[in-house]
């Protein structure tokens, strides 16, 4: 039988060598496992973003997939070390600290993972870098049938998960408000918690002409008209536009080309920022 693909997440960067160590570890237990980066430059220490990633990532990969990801500010701490296996198969091998809120609906069961067993041989005496030494160890000996999914540690109740707050944008007649609920570095496009379903119920239609207010505390940061519409070909280069998020159905607000984030939040990728400290106002021209 073919064995599943693994599939890693960090905030570890690619300057360092975290990521090709968790790679050695997976391919020391079975070379013939297939390794694939779903991303690797998660915020520092953002479970947020790390738990939209993969509800957004999951429903590409066929049922049975290991997704190892690894944003533990934690580690080494009493936070538990866990596998949530996911009603489609696949499996979720992490830090039990936030990460699995946004799939939580997901889960059919979750096991902390046995430490004694499922963890790299000669690392017990470190505590900073479980990402390669407990998860890589233990997803790749799932992945490779070393072990089954009763093998990776005891069950404990799904509803004991740490789990932070998700809030939903608010709307009415020609107006939305919510909060920032993403941002990815590499485009700087960021999303919101404004659902496109919600958005609808204001009458605001694709090819209208909105006014979008962006304010963190009492600073406005950005106050321009944009047009929604259907993708960034619509507006001009450096434009913005809003428009429904690739793979989420929630508003996205972008620059035609160019970096939102880096031109107008500036500061959205300093450690100790919160998304959700960034809040947005939009209503009908």
């Amino acid at each position: 039988m073919k064995k599943p693909n693994l599939v890693l997440q960090t905030d570890f960067g690619l300057s360092t060598g975290f990521v090709c160590s968790m790679y050695g570890v997976i391919k020391m237990i079975d070379d013939s496992l297939n390794i694939y980066d779903l991303n690797h430059e998660i915020r520092p220490f953002d479970m947020r973003q790390a738990s939209f990633l993969l509800a957004d990532t999951i429903p590409y990969w066929a049922p049975g997939t290991v997704f190892v990801s690894v944003v533990d500010p934690g580690v080494g701490t009493a936070r538990k070390s866990c596998v949530a296996k996911l009603k489609n198969g696949s499996y979720v091998v992490t830090p039990d600290n936030g990460t699995l809120t946004a799939i939580i609906e997901q889960i059919e069961e979750i096991r902390q993972i046995d430490e004694t067993v499922n963890r790299l041989p000669g690392s017990e005496k470190s505590g900073t870098f479980h990402g390669r030494d407990v998860f890589a160890y233990c997803g790749a000996r799932l992945a490779a049938g070393i072990i089954d999914y009763k093998g990776v540690g005891p069950v404990y109740p799904v509803g004991e998960c740490v789990r932070f707050a998700i809030s939903e944008g608010k709307v009415s007649e020609g107006l939305a408000e919510g909060r920032i609920a993403g941002c990815l570095k590499h485009f700087g496009g960021i999303s919101s918690n404004i659902s496109v379903e919600q958005f609808e119920k204001t009458g605001i239609k694709l090819g209208d002409m909105t006014h979008i207010l962006i304010k963190k505390g009492e600073d406005a940061l950005f106050d321009q008209d944009v047009l929604y519409h259907r993708s960034f070909g619509y507006v001009k280069i450096g434009e913005p536009i809003l428009y429904n998020g690739s793979t989420t159905p929630y508003l996205s607000l972008s620059l035609n080309q160019r970096s939102f984030a880096e031109k107008y939040l500036p500061h959205i990728f300093d450690i100790g920022e919160e998304f959700a400290d960034y809040r947005i106002m939009i209503w009908k021209k």
